[in-house]
């Protein structure tokens, strides 16, 4: 199996702190963790620090014509115009590393050109490779371009959306951006409707801008809405659950995101 090499600070924080990382529910049993990283929970976990996370859900459970029907028109009116394109959209039956490395200069593309990128979170990814609970999916042109990924975090009736890298590239002409943003709407279109034959019920957007000050951030929040679905809180937490747990949240506090979350890297553990 690939699992992607996060940074050398990642991993000896993690081989020193005994780290747990869960999605959507608080576990059952908690033995031998230092931290307990809860993620997208429905209420917040209490005795702790909560950051707040709204996000857009889509229940997966009804038909699909009644899901093409939650669809604002103009958003149907491009998945069809994409469609015509010849995209085509399909899952990564295989991490590998010609993959990964593809998926990481798609993002490394995105980061130069969107100081608010944010960290892709190698080692967070790495994590849920290894767990068998990361999915990765990729949109391409009738010529085999690649026009976008989508990864998620997955349970069994649950995806979140954990990072979007698309192909938009100002030093490119109209038809090409255009083409991507097409892309991007039949892609999570298609997602939804092979997650739902699956079995998942929930498809989560991986939160949603709900303030009014950031214009990019609030046309992102539209796109999200126009496949329906509804708002909903989510919370993340961090427990220490022992002395060395304590001390080490206190340490990482003063460490950047990218370093937190793995940072970008090329190397890879089989």
């Amino acid at each position: 199996m690939f699992v992607p090499r996060p940074s050398l600070a990642w991993r000896l924080y993690r081989r020193i702190v005994r780290t747990r990382v869960e999605f959507f529910a608080v576990p059952d049993a908690i033995a031998d963790v230092d931290v307990l990283k809860l993620c997208d929970l429905p209420v917040a976990f209490p005795g702790v620090p909560n950051e707040h996370r709204p996000t857009i859900l889509i229940d997966l459970s009804p038909s699909e014509d009644e899901l093409w029907n939650g669809v604002v028109p103009k958003t149907r009116k491009v998945i069809r115009q994409a469609m015509r394109d010849g995209i085509t959209i399909g899952r990564v039956a295989q991490i590998t590393e010609p993959v990964w490395l593809s998926f990481l200069a798609s993002y490394m593309k995105l980061w130069r050109r969107k100081a608010n990128a944010g960290a892709l979170g190698v080692g967070q990814i790495g994590e849920l490779i290894a767990r068998d609970r990361f999915v990765l999916t990729v949109s391409r042109d009738a010529e085999g371009s690649v026009l976008s990924w989508h990864g998620y975090v997955r349970t069994p009736d649950r995806v979140r959306l954990f990072t979007t890298i698309s192909d938009i590239d100002p030093s490119r002409d109209t038809h090409w951006n255009n083409l991507v943003g097409r892309a991007h709407r039949l892609h999570h279109w298609q997602d939804m409707l092979a997650f739902k034959a699956q079995g998942v019920r929930t498809y989560d957007f991986g939160g949603v801008y709900r303030g009014t000050d950031d214009a990019e951030q609030m046309n992102i929040a539209r796109f999200k809405q126009s496949f329906g679905g509804s708002f909903a809180d989510t919370y993340d937490a961090v427990v220490p659950l022992t002395l060395k747990g304590r001390l080490a949240l206190a340490l990482v506090s003063r460490i950047g995101a990218e370093a937190r979350t793995g940072g970008p890297a090329i190397g890879a553990t089989a």
